[in-house]
């Protein structure tokens, strides 16, 4: 899916008589800018004493910008088969519609406002104006009231947004307007443009409706093992399957909540099948003062398993070679897994890797229950608990979730662990 996320500085003025001074375009495909148009424009009228306050944009900066009518090519191309998304969207269309009337072109393209989308995803925050809004969640906000600030921070709302759209309406909606070819190489046409990284990924019909939600370390060879069997399931997923969509999310853990989640919000028509679990083996500990026992795991005692792995040797090897570093480790580490110590801890935030370099990813959980997960920038702060919950999105889990959550801590080390 394509975004076309803008901004534009106006000289100010009366309704439908302003002209742009400053636009910026980034291209986003819902994980990563693609391409970036950024550039200060010659109005060719006078820029109001407010405006030059408040941008810092004066009438000798742009004398030597290029005038709109040099820039429209380039502006059509980036913003073309993408949905135009702005914080107040109303505002830029019209401006840049205007523009484009004058040149007799009409520019034409469907609108995301961030604005309406905020209200509806993040209720409950005192302003939506954009920098009160970005300092609310955290989102870094550098030259404010310049075209290429404030698209940057409304890509980093966007995304937060599109996290937070468990329903999926936002690309539903951009789907509609998708012009689709012919049935002709259509798997072909489906897979090639998918990543072979950890994610979520959705299969859509003609309508934009979700039919299908899965997740993988690799989005690009499940949906490729989906969508080229010869079962009958597989025959009517390929006739309805019309588009795409996916998201990047950084880590197996958040893609199996985040997909298992909206399945059960979204009920879409095809389910995904069961997949077999890797673990075998279980280690339990009923008695504190016992060591750990392995047992291979069962209906009856696989939710009161502390750990799980593929093997009993590897079970074994992961006590043994700890028991050496610390005699005292089965009593230590039951500490840390026992379910009623983790009640006693009221809030508990793992954080572990993220999306890009810049970000990580977190699990929280409230008295030992998952309630949600999100993405925070390493810049910002995230010890403040009202914050962390404006980011959230809300989700839950199952025994096979918080046995991976567990693994993930004390096994394999891939999660630090904050408690408030």
């Amino acid at each position: 899916m394509n975004y076309a996320i803008l901004d534009v500085e106006t000289t100010g003025g009366q309704y439908n008589e302003e002209g742009i001074i400053e636009i910026a375009v980034y291209r986003f495909d819902g994980e990563k800018i693609t391409d970036t148009f950024i550039s200060l424009v010659n109005p060719e009228k006078e820029i109001s004493f407010f405006v030059q306050k408040l941008t810092g944009i004066t009438p000798k900066m742009v004398k030597t910008a290029p005038k709109f009518h040099e820039l429209a090519k380039r502006l059509v191309e980036i913003t073309d088969e993408a949905t135009i998304v702005a914080h107040n969207v109303n505002f830029d269309y019209r401006v840049i519609r205007t523009e484009f009337s004058h040149l007799g072109f009409d520019f034409v393209r469907p609108t995301l406002d961030t604005i309406a989308l905020s209200k509806t995803l993040i209720p409950g925050i005192p302003s939506y104006s954009l920098g009160k809004l970005c300092s609310s969640l955290g989102i870094p906000l550098s030259d404010r009231h310049r075209a290429h600030g404030d698209a940057r921070a409304t890509v980093k709302l966007f995304q937060l947004l599109l996290d937070k759209d468990s329903q999926k309406n936002i690309i539903q909606t951009s789907i509609k307007h998708i012009k689709y070819p012919s049935l002709n190489k259509k798997i072909i046409r489906l897979l090639e443009e998918l990543p072979q990284e950890t994610g979520v990924f959705y299969f859509h019909n003609k309508e934009g409706k979700i039919i299908y939600i899965d997740n993988d370390t690799n989005i690009s060879n499940k949906a490729r093992q989906i969508l080229t069997g010869k079962g009958k399931r597989t025959r009517l997923l390929q006739l309805k399957t019309e588009t795409i969509s996916y998201e990047i999310t950084g880590n197996y853990i958040i893609s199996l909540v985040k997909a298992q989640n909206e399945i059960k919000l979204n009920q879409p028509e095809f389910k995904p099948r069961k997949n077999l679990s890797p673990f075998i083996y279980g280690i339990f500990k009923e008695n504190s003062n016992e060591n750990f026992t392995i047992f291979p795991l069962n209906k009856t005692n696989k939710k009161r398993a502390l750990l799980a792995f593929s093997s009993y040797k590897k079970a074994q090897n992961f006590i043994n070679q700890n028991n050496k570093k610390d005699y005292l480790f089965s009593k230590n580490l039951f500490k840390k897994i026992n379910p009623e110590i983790q009640k006693k801890e009221k809030y508990v935030l793992l954080s572990g890797k993220g999306r890009t370099l810049s970000e990580k990813s977190f699990l929280w959980i409230e008295k030992g229950v998952l309630k949600g997960y999100g993405y925070y920038s390493l810049h910002s702060q995230i010890k403040n608990i009202e914050k962390v919950k404006k980011i959230m999105i809300p989700a839950h889990g199952n025994h096979y979730i918080s046995l991976l959550i567990r693994n993930k801590l004390f096994v394999n080390k891939g999660l630090n662990k904050i408690i408030y």
